[in-house]
């Protein structure tokens, strides 16, 4: 029996179900749900899965932690629960998973939630539709999402991600990052990082100055005593 899906208008008003086939049809007049995951490790690495050569829609690219559809009847996080442990056999608690987005993307009404996982978490793929995952930095994640090797969505959204990276979590774009432990301690800003360094270029400049100085006294107290023993031999 073909799956059913719950379908809505733009703003959200539920409309009854439909069959799965239908609601991927094109310009349906009514949209359904999908869930976009975001799992971040204890460095601020992100989660990147590529799609199995068997999907139907955009094989073996790369894509978000974890995405799929709502079922019917089903609420938004719990399809964001379920859809990371059936695809990444990651179990995730409701209460450290927080969402960021919604929007509309072609039919779909799309909410994007985002977490963090220890980094000596296993993965127990979905063959099927996983091939692979990798943890990667946020600089590598920005050259990925913006390249044909990524599932495509749009420039608005993949920017949204890169701000939310950066300017909320706080994730430096350089790859300079600390390890996090708790969820809520976030890596250095750059005006730390560029803090630190003025104050470690200044110790050494001054201990160079302090070296140098220490020469030109030596070389004069020599040039002096030449001086004198000059005038008293004379």
């Amino acid at each position: 029996m073909e799956e059913m899906y719950d379908v809505f208008t733009k703003e959200g008003e539920f409309l009854g179900t439909r069959p799965a086939s239908v609601c991927k049809s094109d310009n349906p007049g009514f949209y359904y749900k999908v869930v976009w995951t975001i799992i971040l490790n204890e460095n601020n690495e992100i989660l990147v899965q590529k799609r199995s050569n068997i999907m139907n829609s955009s094989p073996n690219k790369w894509e978000l932690s974890s995405s799929g559809h709502v079922d019917q009847g089903e609420n938004e996080l719990d399809a964001c629960i379920r859809e990371a442990k059936e695809e990444l056999g990651v179990s995730l608690s409701k209460e450290n998973v927080k969402l960021i987005d919604t929007r509309t993307f072609e039919n779909e009404l799309a909410y994007t939630y985002i977490t963090r996982i220890k980094n000596t978490t296993e993965f127990k793929l979905q063959e099927s539709e996983v091939s692979e995952v990798k943890f990667v930095s946020l600089h590598d994640f920005k050259n990925m999402i913006f390249s044909d090797d990524f599932v495509y969505r749009d420039k608005e959204y993949h920017e949204f991600l890169l701000n939310y990276f950066i300017n909320t979590l706080k994730i430096d774009d350089r790859n300079i990052i600390m390890r996090n432990v708790d969820e809520n301690k976030l890596s250095k800003s750059m005006d730390e990082i560029n803090k630190d360094d003025n104050v470690k270029e200044g110790m050494e400049l001054d201990s160079s100055l302090r070296i140098i100085d220490y020469v030109i006294a030596v070389l004069l107290l020599v040039l002096v005593g030449i001086v004198i023993y000059s005038i008293v031999k004379l």
